[in-house]
């Protein structure tokens, strides 16, 4: 393994670690910082766009791109460290995973709850952010085949 993919891998790690702790981070917010938070974003949308959002609306946004990413990232560090086309295969259900005990640490927040709805929209977020990744690299994947036109995936 070359130094190269060896700082790859870990920076792909260390990239889904800054993912799961912004969402830890975000769900430790009581219900007020969050409305609060919510609300600021929501103004600096509607600032850009000149488009009303609800603050719901937006809420809800923010747990799917959230699990998008996570999902994103998890399968590009699955792929990097083993190098398999399925990397969106077992990078979706950890992040579903990583929903369920996200939503159950916000039973620990004043004013929040748990939400199998919130559960839901994590999930979908992370099924978006997977078949993102699987999309990039299956075009990837052909694009070397045809460079190398023996079939074998290049390793980073």
């Amino acid at each position: 393994m070359t130094s190269k993919r060896k700082i790859y891998i870990i920076i792909s790690w260390v990239l889904v670690l800054a993912v799961m702790i912004f969402i830890f981070a975000m769900s430790s917010a009581n219900a007020e910082e969050s409305d609060s938070m919510s609300d600021s974003l929501l103004l600096k949308i509607t600032g850009l766009t000149g488009i009303e959002f609800s603050s719901y609306f937006i809420r809800k946004a923010a747990h799917f791109c959230e699990f998008a990413a996570l999902s994103f990232s998890l399968s590009n560090a699955v792929f990097a460290t083993f190098n398999t086309k399925k990397a969106s295969l077992i990078a979706f259900p950890l992040a579903c995973l990583y929903a369920v005990t996200d939503e159950l640490h916000q039973l620990f927040s004043d004013g929040r709850a748990c939400s199998a709805k919130d559960m839901l929209i994590d999930s979908s977020g992370a099924l978006l952010g997977a078949i993102i990744f699987l999309l990039i690299i299956l075009i990837y994947i052909k694009k070397i085949e045809r460079k190398n036109d023996n079939g074998n995936i290049k390793t980073l």
